[in-house]
């Protein structure tokens, strides 16, 4: 139905990662105007293993099954069939599953893109690696992360030579996590990152978080509702490539963290909002506020509005090398540059009208 308020039963979906890299599907089926009793939820896996066809015919399959819960007053039950496949096992309790991995679950990648003409070409190298272990009680999450980017560019000269400017920018970023539950709304645990970055200054840089989160639903309805409330103080060791603004080649810094989340994923759309608050406990006025916000909504038949925007207030550019940037610096963006501030944003309208009975699909050209 092109109209959601003429439709007899709405039907909500929400994707969710495993900790297997898997989806974990709810569909919440929902009779509006009818008693509560007629609405249902059914939630199914698709494995890290299923190509995008696969995933799509697991959820047909299951949108078509749990539509039936509501053809039983309509009399129709004589002319469905049902074929099951599976096998039931005679024990009442469930099977103990074997898992050699013990929920432990690794991803190795590598990628690599390039371009050219004849005064310039880019070219970009990326690795990663992903170690993590997620059940009810703990998240145990380990990544690794590398890019080099390097850009080349040829200048032919008067005298028939070619000068040639090659620059390059690399980073490393290793983090770690991990929480422990501490029921249904509190959970206690702890980041710790090492990185170094060409572009922020930064040779090296090793800190650690501990932290606290407190969700105000229960964890468990995550996939409709979500609002959380993180602090943690980060304390890091950071050596720095070159002799920073404040005159210093490195340092050990305890910094609050807080973080701020909601998420509302609602039959009329959804709403995600978040805040991040940072301060330098040394010096508060080296501090940080980012926040942002996005939107989707259905206004009335037909037209859907969409919005989001992020806003940072910036004053905590510790890392900012002494002297000036060249032009190539400035430019091709090779180091971080001095600002008090970014923002960003987008907004726009879908409005569909006309046939909703066409069905036809026509691949041609």
């Amino acid at each position: 139905m092109r109209d959601q308020d003429v439709a007899e039963v709405h039907l909500l979906i929400t994707l969710q990662r495993t900790g297997s890299g898997g989806w974990e599907h709810t569909l919440d089926f929902m009779a509006p105007g009818h008693s509560p009793d007629e609405d249902h939820t059914i939630v199914f896996i698709s494995p890290q293993s299923d190509t995008n066809d696969m995933m799509r015919r697991r959820l047909v399959n299951h949108v078509e099954l749990g539509l039936i819960h509501f053809l039983r007053d309509r009399g129709v039950f004589s002319d469905l069939k049902v074929d099951f496949t599976g096998t039931i096992s005679e024990d009442e309790e469930d099977l103990e599953v074997s898992d050699p991995w013990n929920s432990w679950t690794f991803e190795i990648g590598l990628s690599t893109s390039f371009s050219g003409e004849q005064s310039r070409d880019n070219f970009r190298l990326g690795g990663n690696f992903d170690a993590r272990r997620i059940t009810d009680e703990w998240k145990i999450d380990f990544s690794y992360r590398q890019n080099y980017n390097r850009r080349t560019f040829r200048t032919d000269a008067d005298d028939g030579t070619t000068d040639t400017d090659v620059f390059t920018t690399e980073n490393q970023n290793f983090t770690s996590l991990i929480a422990k539950s501490l029921g249904d709304h509190w959970t206690v645990g702890g980041y710790s990152r090492i990185r170094s970055s060409t572009q922020d200054n930064i040779d090296l840089s090793i800190g650690a978080t501990p932290s606290i989160e407190y969700s105000l639903f229960p964890y468990n309805e995550f996939n409709q509702r979500e609002i959380t409330l993180r602090y943690g103080i980060l304390g890091s060791q950071y050596n720095y490539s070159e002799t920073t603004i404040l005159n210093v080649k490195e340092e050990f810094l305890w910094r609050n963290e807080l973080t701020f989340r909601a998420d509302f994923t609602q039959p009329w759309g959804g709403v995600y909002g978040w805040g991040d608050a940072g301060a330098y406990m040394h010096d508060l006025s080296k501090n940080r506020l980012n926040m942002g916000v996005r939107v989707n909504m259905r206004i009335v038949k037909g037209l859907s509005v969409f919005f989001s925007g992020r806003y940072s207030l910036i004053n905590d550019q510790i890392s900012l090398p002494a002297g000036e940037l060249t032009e190539e610096e400035r430019l091709l963006n090779l180091k971080q540059q001095a600002t008090s501030y970014n923002y960003g944003g987008s907004i726009g309208f879908e409005f569909n009208f006309g046939s909703i009975y066409n069905n036809v699909v026509n691949p041609r050209f």
